[in-house]
């Protein structure tokens, strides 16, 4: 789905891998002017909302790079609890930890 400020599209915010009662939450925000404002945080617990009465998902599942300090709060500040650190991959021109996240509701 959108995300959309001033019928302007800014981002976009998905529901991927999908299986019985888990999915993965995704969410990027282009638009660096909108970033620290709080419209991931509130696109996200919209998402989770939709997920959990529509389609019966109890288990998001959510990865950032180690590095993406951004990302990284947006997801504790909504209740994302950190599981693990497996992989790596190359973020901002560096190679960079993948941080693993899941948020049971």
């Amino acid at each position: 789905m959108g995300i959309e400020i001033n019928k302007k599209l800014i981002g976009y915010i998905d529901l991927a891998c999908i299986k019985d009662n888990t999915a993965e939450l995704g969410i990027a925000i282009g638009e660096s002017s909108m970033w620290g404002k709080g419209i991931g945080s509130k696109s996200a617990l919209c998402m989770i909302e939709y997920g959990s009465k529509n389609l019966g998902i109890t288990i998001y599942n959510a990865e950032t790079h180690e590095s993406n300090t951004r990302s990284r709060r947006m997801l504790e500040k909504i209740g994302f609890k950190e599981i693990s650190r497996v992989g790596t991959e190359e973020y901002l021109g560096m190679n960079d930890q993948l941080i693993q996240y899941q948020l049971k509701v």
